[in-house]
């Protein structure tokens, strides 16, 4: 204590200004010597881990995935084109992105205005904007 005592003394500092000045001194130094003893520990020399392989299988195996995720619904769809003006609420619901609630939409819709000119005009059902239409418009037909 003779040294926080002469330190107060010289700056003229009070005991918390002290307390911190010693503690923050303290982690300094733990700071320094961690850095020190990692600096000069030696490792056990194997090389780090080399993860292009494993990244190699992952991204084969997403694509697999990828594939074998669509839907069973799409994959039964395939090239055949689903009609908007003609399809039943359940055809409707095999698309991507179309749930039940835009299905009862696509039919409200073709019931108010009549059938659909030209399938861009799906944009105008609510709910359906741009990314969507773009996800819809390889599916989708209108004759």
């Amino acid at each position: 204590m003779k040294f926080l005592r002469r330190l107060q003394e010289y700056f003229s500092f009070t005991k918390n200004e002290q307390k911190i000045l010693l503690f923050l001194s303290i982690v300094f130094l733990a700071g320094v010597a961690i850095k020190i003893y990692k600096a000069y520990v030696t490792t056990d020399g194997t090389p780090p881990f080399d993860y292009r392989q494993s990244d190699s299988m992952f991204t084969e195996r997403s694509k697999e995935l990828l594939n074998d995720s669509l839907p069973s619904r799409l994959r039964s769809i395939g090239s055949k084109k689903i009609n908007i003006n003609t399809a039943s609420k359940n055809e409707l619901m095999e698309l991507p992105g179309i749930g039940e609630a835009m299905a009862d939409r696509i039919l409200l819709y073709r019931e108010e205005k009549g059938s659909f000119k030209s399938i861009a005009e799906m944009k105008k059902v609510k709910g359906v904007g741009e990314k969507k239409f773009e996800k819809l418009k390889p599916f989708i037909e209108a004759q």
